[in-house]
């Protein structure tokens, strides 16, 4: 109602909004090159701090990424998306590590080939400072601890809600 002076110094405050892209593999494909079918991510999984970022793909390997960003420097996401308000910096991470989860094997029982593919990965509670990590495929869970690749396989539960954390607890001390 004043000319608008009053708008376009309001308009001015908001932050640029996010440029969203799509990408189902890491990095840029060059001119030409095709996506591999065992490139492409399966999975994706933040830590409950969101400081670690875990993705499978199809070839089963697994790989994490650290924050490296400071983050004190505003306001708490979860706050901001309440107000429905765009966080001026966004979260960087870098490349911590992979390994290879899963192999392609052959259930001879059931005459069934077994694909590598990741299906889930989740983050297991922090134990004394060490992170765990599972990934799973259609046949087996693998329990890891980050950085270090120890590692804990199970034939596939017909049952999973047998499975309890405690219990691997137990077996890692």
């Amino acid at each position: 109602m004043n000319g608008g002076a009053g708008d376009a110094a309001s308009t001015a405050a908001v932050p640029e909004p996010l440029e969203w892209k799509f990408a189902q593999v890491f990095g840029e494909p060059a001119a030409g090159e095709e996506v591999q079918e065992v490139d492409i991510i399966s999975a994706i999984e933040f830590d409950k701090t969101g400081n670690y970022l875990a993705t499978g793909d199809r070839g089963g390997r697994v790989v994490l990424f650290e924050r490296t960003d400071n983050r004190d420097n505003g306001p708490r996401r979860r706050d901001l998306e309440r107000m429905d308000y765009s966080i001026s910096k966004h979260p960087e991470f870098r490349y911590k590590t992979e390994f290879q989860s899963h192999e392609p094997e052959f259930d001879y029982l059931k005459s069934l080939e077994i694909e590598e593919k990741i299906n889930k990965i989740r983050w297991c509670q922090t134990v004394n400072g060490a992170l765990f990590l599972l990934s799973t495929n259609d046949k087996t869970i693998k329990l890891w601890k980050v950085p270090v690749t120890f590692m804990l396989w199970i034939d596939m539960f017909q049952d999973l809600s047998c499975l309890r954390l405690s219990y691997f607890s137990g077996l890692l001390h």
